[in-house]
């Protein structure tokens, strides 16, 4: 494999390079982006438009608001969580309820008990079921909270006791994973105090930056498109996404959703994402990748600085550890995983991010949306649809109606 090269203007190191095709390749993401627009480039919340969830905002402060319960799931809330675990992971300021879970249920009754509390409905359409069944349980405990709703289709949520007064909208064409940049996400990071319009701003730059019609010599987000599908075309069949921060853990969960749902539409495609966190996982798949079929290209996460949350393991102390932060040890532990697995030849990339600012993240969340919606043009597909999950939805419909269904799977033995 070739040496690591420095491959953009924030910091991107890879041990592969296979930007064959590259004139025919940009000619297919042109054709792709005629054919299936991206939304989140031209549809996302803009600075000038934030002045009804400021007015929100300074509502809930009116109202001693101490705790937002968001009640989502999937694109709902995804992009939300990841920056609410950029100011404080475990707030109970800020709570994000997805799944039907009873254990849930009973923290958020916990935490809410004593405590002035308001509830956002997140559905792009309004007919959720996961969502529904959780607001209607939590009017159960909580009965009068003050409520807000975000939706794509406000005709469906009006037996909610949505008004147009109470719901703020995504634009239809903006599909929930790609929604963070609407007031999906900007809500709940406004009421934790997250700098929106600092990140709404370099979000814009990003899109002007990555932009489809910006060549693909001068484009990194194409550039990394392209390596990423030759790769595949060649061999392999997953990407592991390495996240040595943290904070960023959440960004994985987010990614992974708009990575499989945006990619996940051909037989023929086998790029399937997961998140592995550094170096907890070092302990449990890393014999996997160093030994096992060579089928996952591995991504490795990163910031280079933790500002005053760094702490210093003394002189003093007896080990190799000694008289380092525990940045520079997570960072060692990540190279050494990189060079590991160079040697036994798999591909390796790392991106090394300086912080994680509100700036720095907005083009960090654009950057994959741009890759991610390239790489289905180069498959040739609709990066923006999700046709397969509605199978299921409609059977669990059936089943909770009490409708008769065939089993999936029969009884062989007992344990």
């Amino acid at each position: 494999m070739a040496a690591a090269v420095r491959f953009s203007a924030n910091k991107f190191w890879m041990n592969w390079q296979s930007m064959g095709r590259a004139h025919e390749l940009d000619n297919l993401m042109h054709a792709g982006a005629k054919k299936w627009p991206a939304a989140f480039a031209t549809d996302f919340m803009k600075v000038g438009e934030l002045a009804p969830i400021e007015k929100w905002a300074a509502e809930l402060r009116q109202l001693d608001a101490q705790t937002l319960i968001v009640v989502g799931i999937g694109g709902s809330s995804l992009g939300g969580v990841a920056l609410k675990a950029l100011v404080n992971r475990h707030s109970d300021k800020l709570i994000f309820w997805e799944g039907p879970h009873p254990a849930t249920m009973q923290h958020i009754a916990q935490v809410a008990e004593n405590k002035q509390t308001a509830l956002l409905f997140v559905s792009k359409s309004g007919t959720t079921l996961e969502t529904r069944a959780n607001l209607a349980l939590f009017r159960q405990f909580f009965p009068g909270v003050p409520e807000y709703f975000v939706t794509s289709e406000p005709a469906q949520i009006k037996d909610l006791g949505a008004t147009a007064k109470n719901t703020f909208l995504i634009p239809k064409n903006l599909g929930g994973r790609f929604s963070i940049v609407s007031p999906v996400g900007m809500m709940p990071a406004l009421f934790v105090d997250y700098n929106v319009k600092a990140f709404l701003t370099a979000f814009a730059a990003a899109n002007t930056e990555w932009e489809v019609s910006i060549p693909v010599t001068e484009n990194v987000a194409k550039q990394t498109a392209i390596h990423f599908y030759n790769l595949f075309a060649a061999r392999f069949s997953g990407v592991a996404f390495w996240v040595y921060a943290s904070e960023l853990v959440d960004w994985g969960r987010w990614l992974v959703q708009l990575w499989a749902e945006s990619l996940g539409k051909k037989p023929h495609i086998t790029a399937l994402p997961i998140v592995v966190q550094g170096p907890e996982d070092q302990h449990s798949l890393l014999q996997y990748f160093m030994e096992a079929a060579n089928r996952h290209l591995h991504c490795f996460v990163h910031t280079e600085s933790y500002g005053s949350r760094d702490s210093l393991i003394t002189s003093e102390t007896k080990g190799d550890f000694a008289d380092k932060s525990l940045s520079q040890i997570l960072t060692a532990q990540m190279r050494s995983i990189e060079s590991a697995l160079s040697a036994k030849e798999r591909p390796v990339a790392e991106y090394l991010m300086s912080g994680l600012s509100e700036s720095e993240m907005a083009r960090w969340f654009c950057f994959w949306m741009h890759v991610v919606s390239y790489l289905g043009y180069l498959w040739e597909i609709n990066p923006f649809d999700q046709p397969g999950v509605e199978a299921g939805k409609i059977i669990c419909k059936k089943l909770l109606r009490g409708e008769a269904v065939e089993a999936a799977v029969e009884p062989v033995f007992d344990i």
